[in-house]
């Protein structure tokens, strides 16, 4: 899963944050009509929530209010000639998400946790995606089972897209159900570790030998599946990610993400898949490259333990879909759905990450890397085995490069759960990082209501 791509730096793009929610005089307990929805009423925020088989409005949170700019007072002065102009005076700046927009800052920057907007030559990440997948076998692991049992290896994955996007992708695999017999044995294609040019050649070998059955002027992420029995493939599939201009044309399209398939699709299933694609939309590893424990069997996973497909990429994980910061940077959560923090005091209900609509995360940004995220985490969807719900607490540094720890959650107890279990905040529950408290106030069906001081 680790990345061979050439450096590419982006720039940090300011956009302005203008939320305004749904008015209008509402009770808690009474009946609304869509989840996730959010009004206000009388100083509070109530949140449409599933309470049986009803939706009501929740208890209501107070809403958190600015403080006003002070109004400078005008200082008498001569009279000005004629030719001189008033100088106007500053306009006061909106809540901005500037400094919670996370630049670019590894040194790397072909996938990062930071970067507005995304490198051009990622994969779209919004709307219909066309996803070619072209089947091969080898000389020494030639196919026995059929081309569409290999698809249903992965086909799963598409309906992890519509969710961990709200349905705002709509990731279509488009497969050619045909086996194709690769020149060489299995082994010697990834003899010596996977290169970006060797992975290149061998994703455009498979292709010419389907070109003349396949259309692939309307491709956007091109697939090549392996023949999952074929052991000498190792157990690396890695993500295909080009940039400047070294991706692959096809039928006169211009193709610069998709992935390649390894044996370990038996054990990963199809949110190896996600985990690969979403490489190609940027992402970065969660997991960690180096070993700092030897003792520890889940040292490999110290950074986030279980949290985020782009970590421990399982099923069976405590809580794979994936953070609200990902997501965010994805375009999945709107920039409405985000408060980026700078006051010292703040209250706000954050509706969890696994459902839509809502604030889903509460930044408060330390440097102009190094951000503090709050989100929160319910037992629902692909995070059914959710050990424990509540606010997960995470920091974001985005001069650290994939797989050195990017992405920290801080954990409920260091040493007595190393997957990280306990890590959400519950009720009365706190956690100080970089001189950030965050405390739940209150928790439940619609959320976690958070109390941050500085």
């Amino acid at each position: 899963m680790k990345r061979y791509q050439v450096a590419l730096l982006t720039g940090c793009l300011a956009l302005t944050l203008n939320f305004s929610p749904a008015s209008g005089a509402v009770k808690a307990g009474t009946a609304c009509k869509k989840q996730g929805q959010v009004s206000s009423s009388a100083g509070l925020e109530f949140t449409c929530v599933k309470s049986g088989k009803k939706l009501i409005w929740s208890k209501g949170v107070a809403i958190a209010k600015p403080v006003a700019a002070p109004t400078p007072t005008p200082t008498p002065s001569a009279s000005p000639s004629p030719s001189a102009s008033p100088t106007p005076s500053p306009t006061p700046i909106a809540n901005t998400l500037a400094e919670c927009k996370l630049p670019v800052a590894d040194g790397k920057g072909d996938v990062s946790i930071g970067g507005w907007p995304r490198i051009s030559e990622r994969s779209k990440v919004l709307g219909d995606v066309t996803a070619t997948v072209i089947m091969v076998d080898f000389p020494d692991a030639p196919a026995t089972m059929t081309p569409a049992e290999a698809l249903a290896r992965i086909s799963p994955a598409q309906d992890v897209f519509k969710e961990m996007s709200y349905g705002k992708l709509s990731y279509n695999l488009k497969p050619q159900l045909k086996w194709y017999r690769m020149s060489k044995n299995s082994s010697d294609y990834v003899a010596g570790g996977w290169t970006f040019v060797k992975q290149r050649d061998y994703m455009i070998e498979a292709a010419k030998l389907a070109d003349s059955e396949v259309d692939f002027s309307n491709t956007d992420n091109l697939i090549i599946l392996a023949n999952p029995d074929a052991k000498g493939m190792g157990y690396s599939g890695p993500a295909f990610a080009a940039i400047l201009g070294r991706g692959i044309t096809l039928d006169g399209k211009y193709i610069s993400n998709g992935t390649t398939s390894a044996y370990d699709l038996n054990n990963w299933k199809s949110i190896w898949l996600n985990h690969e694609i979403s490489h190609a939309m940027g992402l970065v590893d969660l997991y960690a490259y180096t070993t700092s424990d030897k003792s520890n069997r889940y040292d490999g996973f110290r950074y986030t333990g279980e949290f985020s497909y782009m970590g421990f990429s399982s099923y069976q994980s405590n809580s794979p879909s994936l953070l609200a910061f990902e997501r965010w940077n994805l375009g999945w959560i709107e920039d409405s759905q985000v408060e980026c923090v700078k006051s010292s005091q703040f209250t706000k209900l954050i509706t969890p990450v696994q459902v839509s609509g809502g604030t889903k995360a509460v930044i408060v940004p330390i440097s102009t890397t190094k951000a503090v995220v709050i989100e929160s985490r319910r037992a629902t969807g692909i995070d059914s085995a959710l050990n424990k719900s509540g606010a997960l607490v995470y920091l974001v540094d985005s001069s650290i490069q994939s797989g050195l720890g990017p992405v920290k959650v801080f954990p409920s107890y260091l040493v007595n759960d190393p997957r990280y279990l306990k890590a959400p905040r519950a009720l009365g529950e706190s956690v100080t990082v970089e001189g950030v408290t965050i405390k739940v106030i209150q928790s439940d069906a619609s959320g976690d209501t958070v109390e941050i001081s500085k």
